[in-house]
């Protein structure tokens, strides 16, 4: 069970995701003529395989994203490398392809982390808060990580996830917040990367936000959608690295 949690009402919450939302979420990407990326606890895609091959079917980028959401940063070396591997042990045969880049469960890194995916291969990092364009990082394992760098503001977790300690945020002001980070973003010649979670941004009221996020993107011109392993190719070239 996803870090030990095995109340049936919170994993039902779990659930609505790949059941209810990610078909939807399919279909929204699809008519807009759109490929996302989609970063898979390896324990989620264990339970729900058929949902990560619909998302490699319509050509969407599976990441590795943990086992079971678990925070790397309170795992020792070992343990954080096996988790590693688990994720693409399982995620490679369902996804079609080996996985290229690594989200982090809640974006908390260990001192380790980066030199492991740098270890096994990956191209890319998405966890990063420091600027609005990819960069570089430093070689490290032999190797140069491009990092795709993220914000809680461009997450929908910290407006519409329950916790009991914040309330429930409404979406048309959220959705407002985010038209407006995406156009300042665009106007630094920057990268947008909404953090989006089907069971999340999946409830119909915030579907509806979805749909006018993805419609204002689509009609801004000099705008390049892609998945972030593309986003990643492409920088590394511009980057010479």
């Amino acid at each position: 069970m996803a870090r030990g949690i095995t109340e049936p009402v919170t994993l039902s919450q779990g659930r609505f995701g790949p059941v209810e939302a990610l078909p939807r979420i399919l279909e929204i990407l699809r008519g807009a003529d759109i490929r996302s990326s989609f970063f898979i606890p390896a324990w989620v895609a264990s339970h729900y395989p058929d949902a990560v091959r619909a998302i490699a079917a319509a050509g969407h980028e599976v990441g590795c994203h943990g086992d079971e959401h678990e925070r790397v940063s309170e795992l020792p070396p070992d343990r954080e490398e096996a988790i590693l591997l688990k994720s693409l042990e399982v995620l490679t045969p369902l996804a079609g392809k080996r996985p290229v880049g690594y989200r982090a469960p809640a974006w908390q890194f260990s001192p380790n982390t980066l030199g492991l995916i740098a270890r096994h291969g990956f191209d890319y990092s998405s966890n990063m808060m420091d600027r609005l364009v990819p960069y570089l990082h430093p070689p490290i394992e032999g190797r140069s990580l491009v990092e795709i760098p993220v914000s809680w503001v461009l997450d929908d977790a910290p407006f519409f996830m329950f916790t009991g300690q914040r309330s429930v945020q409404a979406p048309g002001p959220v959705l407002q917040g985010w038209l407006t980070e995406f156009d300042g973003i665009s106007e630094v010649h920057g990268v947008t990367n909404f953090t989006f979670h089907p069971q999340i941004i999946g409830r119909p009221s915030r579907l509806a936000c979805l749909r006018e996020l993805v419609d204002h993107v689509r009609h801004t011109p000099r705008i390049w959608v892609a998945p972030l392993a593309e986003i990643s190719t492409h920088w590394r070239q511009i980057a010479g690295g």
